[in-house]
């Protein structure tokens, strides 16, 4: 996706709307969902949980 942007950069082209869109929900998509995926393949222990429960002052 990055690598569209620099050709058009390049080129000095300016993409059509559609074309943008399409780039870029596929550069986003990565750096969302990749840190979600790992998160809620993790087994989590219940004592973390509480102990980040309980520490709030950390999260805050």
């Amino acid at each position: 996706s990055y690598l569209v942007e620099a050709r058009w950069h390049h080129a000095r082209q300016t993409p059509r709307l559609e074309k943008y869109l399409s780039n870029i929900r596929a550069a986003m998509t990565g750096p969302i969902l990749l840190p979600a995926y790992f998160f809620l393949s993790q087994n989590i222990e219940e004592q973390a949980i509480q102990q980040l429960l309980c520490e709030s002052n950390i999260i805050n």
